[in-house]
Formats: C-alpha cells, sequence, structure tokens
C-alpha cells in the first residue's frame, strides 16, 4: 500500500457538518476516509475525459422480463472484457441486470449505450475506476 500522507484541510463548518453526516451515513471509518474516497471519484470523473484510458464500468439495466435484449456482442471491441453478468427479478415482471466491464473508456461507452439504448430498457453506466486509481491503491 502507498505512503500515507498527513495534511490539514480548512473548510466551513457547515461543509464540515456535511461531511460528517455523509462519513455516518456512508458508514466509513472516519472523515480521513471519507475524503480519500471523494477524492478517487474525483480522480475518476476526471481521467475518463480521456477515451483511451483504461476503465472498470457498471452497465445497470432494467426492462419488463418479457423485452428481449438484443445481444451485444463484446468481440467488436478488442480491449472489452466482460467481469460480471448477474441478472435478478426485482419484481414479477421486472428484471435487473448488472453487467461489470473493463476496458478503453470510448470501447466501453460505445458497447454499453447500445445496450442502454434499446427500447423498453432503463440504464446506466457507471465508471467506478480507473488504473490510475487502482496504481494509487497500491
Amino acid at each position: 500500500m502507498s505512503e500515507i500522507i498527513r495534511f490539514g484541510v480548512s473548510m466551513e463548518k457547515e461543509l464540515v457538518e456535511e461531511l460528517d453526516k455523509l462519513t455516518i451515513n456512508q458508514n466509513y471509518a472516519n472523515r480521513s476516509e471519507a475524503i480519500r474516497s471523494l477524492v478517487r471519484k474525483e480522480l475518476v470523473a476526471n481521467s475518463i475525459q480521456d477515451d483511451d484510458t483504461e476503465v472498470t464500468a457498471i452497465v445497470q439495466l432494467i426492462f419488463h422480463y418479457t423485452v428481449q435484449l438484443v445481444r451485444n456482442p463484446i468481440d467488436r471491441y478488442a480491449s472489452l472484457r466482460l467481469i460480471t453478468n448477474l441478472q435478478q427479478h426485482l419484481e414479477k415482471n421486472i428484471c435487473m441486470k448488472i453487467l461489470i466491464v473493463s476496458g478503453v473508456c470510448k470501447e466501453v461507452r460505445a458497447w454499453a449505450q447500445e445496450l442502454i439504448g434499446q427500447r423498453h430498457v432503463i440504464g446506466n453506466l457507471t465508471f467506478v475506476a480507473t488504473e490510475d486509481v487502482f496504481k494509487g491503491l497500491y
């Protein structure tokens, strides 16, 4: 693991109170963990502006069980790797599919948009990590 560096942060009282609420609500051990998590999220968001960045992402799809999802093969996208494919019934007629994928950002985004853009599908793409974030963890 990388070396931990201690530094001071000054902020408005109201912002500290909101940070404390976030720390409790998100079950962080302390403010430092909450701040590290927020910084990582911002670093991921900023680094994804580069289409050639290696990313890990979650694709979430919600649809009626009768909807036939269009098969979207990953072999057209050289960098794409499907890590997990989970499907669960949320209600009797409603399904949720969660896909965890990694690859080059532009290919992950294009592949996910083909899935999310289908008729009668509600979807979301969330980038969760980049290779730079992983390097900072270990």
